[in-house]
């Protein structure tokens, strides 16, 4: 069953892409305990509303129109500047690595805080 309150957009923006990409690379799956309404975010819903993405039983699946709006987008500059900008940023390594869990460190900032009220850690 398919539900469309919603035209399709003119073009898809940052509020459809993360669904797009999810339900093309098959990860769009439904997950009752962080969605408990619908299973999956209210931008995934907005999609299915508007034709980008179908039921497929246990996740959201492209439509026809979600696969022909989303390969137009990555074939344009703006979609190539974004996906290039995403894979520079999977790759790019941590800038502050956690530390150790046996060298846990004082959080200066809420110390700071503290030391306000006369509190000390």
């Amino acid at each position: 069953m398919t539900f469309k309150f919603e035209r399709p957009p003119e073009e898809l923006t940052w509020y459809h892409l993360p669904s797009l990409l999810a339900a093309e690379a098959g990860t769009l799956k439904y997950d009752q305990e962080r969605y408990r309404v619908s299973g999956v975010s209210n931008n995934a819903v907005a999609c299915v509303w508007c034709d980008l993405l179908a039921d497929a039983g246990d996740g959201l699946v492209l439509t026809p129109l979600g696969q022909r709006m989303l390969a137009d987008w990555k074939a344009s500059l703006r979609g190539q500047a974004w996906l290039a900008e995403q894979t520079a940023l999977d790759t790019e390594p941590d800038s502050h690595p956690a530390p150790p869990e046996s060298d846990p460190q004082l959080d200066t900032a809420r110390a700071d805080q503290l030391d306000l009220f006369g509190i000390t850690p």
